[in-house]
């Protein structure tokens, strides 16, 4: 058995954006968002007040990111896995990051498809993002793949999308889109992956019971 290392790219720009709510609570919301933006050149994830709209003075926001052609095998054994997006606010936020629990996850046309009754169970809550703009490594995200490629509906060339949202309320985070300087630092997801198969030798073996061969 090998292993395959494949770097998969948003690409294109109804693929990656954020979701918000304005509420009264700063917890962060598990359903309610309102329509996906996908326009503009940075990601917005996070929080922030605004006491202009009292009672409603906690915006969230929760980003996606879509990767198309996901050329892993259903039940592949997923080794490892790293989503990788450019950060262009200089200050650290610790991330949550969850997976679709879809087949083949279409970009979304509405705020409900990215509820959390839609993620995986799998996930990470410890990705800090570290100071200081540049491209960023998350801690492996393998569990959450392969809930996805697990699934019974999971082909080879489908789409995968994550979610993205502050671990707790702590402000901004900020990430180049797909529509930042012609895509040149779109996220990017990192699998690798067990393929391929070695064959079993047959090899003869003679019994004997009783003295007799079999």
């Amino acid at each position: 058995m090998s292993t395959t290392t494949t770097t998969f790219t948003v690409a294109a720009s109804a693929d990656d954006g954020y979701v918000s709510v304005a509420t009264s609570s700063s917890t962060i919301p598990t359903s309610g968002w309102g329509s996906p933006s996908n326009s503009g050149t940075s990601m917005v994830i996070g929080g922030q007040e605004d006491y202009s709209y009292w009672p409603n003075i906690y915006t969230h926001y929760l980003g996606y990111f879509r990767f198309q052609n996901i050329t892993v095998a259903q039940g592949a054994t997923i080794s490892s896995a790293y989503f990788k997006p450019y950060q262009s606010s200089y200050s650290s936020k610790t991330l949550t990051v969850k997976g679709l629990d879809k087949d083949n996850a279409s970009a979304p046309s509405g705020g409900s498809e990215l509820a959390n009754s839609n993620f995986t169970s799998a996930g990470i809550t410890d990705f800090a993002s570290g100071t200081g703009s540049g491209q960023k490594t998350s801690p492996d995200i393998k569990t959450i793949i392969q809930e996805i490629v697990n699934r019974a509906g999971w082909s080879s060339g489908n789409a995968m999308m994550l979610a993205v949202y502050t671990t707790s309320w702590s402000g901004i985070w900020n990430a180049r889109s797909y529509d930042y300087s012609s895509a040149s630092e779109a996220c990017q997801l990192v699998i690798e992956y067990e393929s391929g198969g070695g064959s079993s030798a047959k090899i003869p073996v003679t019994l004997f019971i009783n003295g007799m061969s079999t």
